[in-house]
C-alpha cells in the first residue's frame, strides 16, 4: 500500500509543477540518493567504468554515473506525467529513425520481438511505436496493490500498449506473435544463474535467454532498438535491422549466438550514450564479487 500512496503523492507534486522545474527537482533528489545509496553508487560507478573503458578517469566515471541516476529520475517524472500527454506531445518530443526496419521485420509474418535496455525512456518509445499504428505488446510484472497496478498499466493501455501480465506471459506472447504483432522486451537484467553468457562492453555477463529462445522457436524476427534523451529533453529513437539467424540444430548454441548479436547491437548505443543506461546493480559477475554483492 505504501507504493500506492507514494505514487499518489508523486502525482500531486510532479503533475502540478512546470516540466523544467520538475526535472530540476528530480535531479536534486537524484543527487541526494546518489550520496545516500552506497550500494547503488558503487554499482553505477563500476558499470560506468566498464562502458567507458580503461582510459576513463575517476572524475568522468563519477560524473556520468551520477548523471545516469539523474536521467532515471527524469524518466520517473515523465512517467508520472504520462497521463497529461496527448498525441501532439509525443510526436513533438520523440523522433524515430528506422521505421522501415520494423516493417521489414513484420514482413516475415511471424511477429517481431523489439528488444531494448533500461535506457532513455522505454515508455516514450512504446507510445511512439503505438502511434504509428503498430500493434505493440509488453510484458509487465503485476504490481501490488491491485489499484496501483490498474493505474500503471492503465496509463500504458491509454497509448495502445497491450500489457501482458508476467503470470500469463506464455499464452499472451504466443497469441501476439501468431497475430504478427510486436512484443517488446528489455534484456539487461543480469541473470548469473539461469542466463546465457555473452560478451558486453569487453566483459562477460549473463542475460536472459528468453528473447533468443522465443525467436528461434517461433521464427519471430528480432529487432534491437530504444530511445534516448537529448540535452533539450526531447527523445531520439532508433531501430536496427532485424537480426538474421540460422538454426544449427543445437538450440543452446543458437540461443547464445543470437543473444550475442543482440547485445552487440545494443552495446553501440550504451557506448554512445553511457549516462542514459540505468543499471544500478552489478552487471558483470566478476564486478559483483569484487564489490562484495550478489546478483542472486
Amino acid at each position: 500500500m505504501i507504493h500506492y500512496w507514494l505514487w499518489r503523492i508523486g502525482c500531486l507534486i510532479w503533475q502540478r509543477l512546470p516540466l523544467k522545474v520538475g526535472y530540476a527537482c528530480a535531479s536534486f533528489v537524484a543527487d541526494i540518493v546518489y550520496l545516500a545509496w552506497p550500494r547503488g553508487r558503487a554499482c553505477a560507478r563500476e558499470n560506468m567504468a566498464r562502458v567507458l573503458g580503461d582510459g576513463a578517469d575517476a572524475r568522468t566515471i563519477d560524473r556520468l554515473a551520477r548523471q545516469s541516476l539523474r536521467n532515471y529520475c527524469k524518466y520517473l517524472v515523465d512517467f508520472i506525467r504520462f497521463p497529461l500527454l496527448d498525441q501532439q506531445d509525443i510526436e513533438g518530443r520523440v523522433t524515430f529513425n528506422g521505421w522501415r526496419h520494423v516493417d521489414e521485420a513484420l514482413e516475415g509474418g511471424k511477429g517481431a520481438i523489439f528488444i531494448g535496455l533500461h535506457m532513455g525512456n522505454w515508455d516514450m518509445a512504446a507510445a511512439a511505436i503505438s502511434l504509428r499504428q503498430y500493434p505493440l505488446n509488453a510484458i509487465a510484472e503485476s504490481l501490488k496493490p491491485k489499484k496501483l497496478n490498474d493505474i500503471i498499466q492503465g496509463i500504458r493501455n491509454k497509448w495502445g500498449i497491450k500489457v501482458i501480465p508476467m503470470e500469463q506471459a506464455t499464452k499472451g506472447i504466443m497469441r501476439a506473435l501468431r497475430k504478427n504483432e510486436i512484443l517488446a522486451l528489455l534484456i539487461d537484467r543480469p541473470q548469473p544463474v539461469s542466463g546465457v553468457k555473452v560478451e558486453f562492453c569487453d566483459g562477460l555477463t549473463q542475460v536472459p535467454a528468453g528473447a533468443a529462445t522465443l525467436a528461434l522457436r517461433t521464427g519471430a524476427r528480432v529487432v534491437p532498438g530504444g530511445v534516448v534523451r537529448l540535452p533539450d529533453n526531447t527523445f531520439l529513437g532508433w531501430v536496427d535491422r532485424y537480426i538474421p539467424f540460422q538454426r544449427t540444430g543445437d538450440l543452446q548454441r543458437d540461443v547464445q549466438a543470437l543473444t550475442q548479436q543482440i547485445m552487440d547491437s545494443l552495446e553501440k548505443m550504451v557506448r554512445r550514450y553511457p549516462d542514459q543506461w540505468y543499471m544500478f546493480r552489478p552487471m558483470w559477475e566478476c564486478d559483483a564479487e569484487v564489490l562484495g554483492f550478489s546478483n542472486r
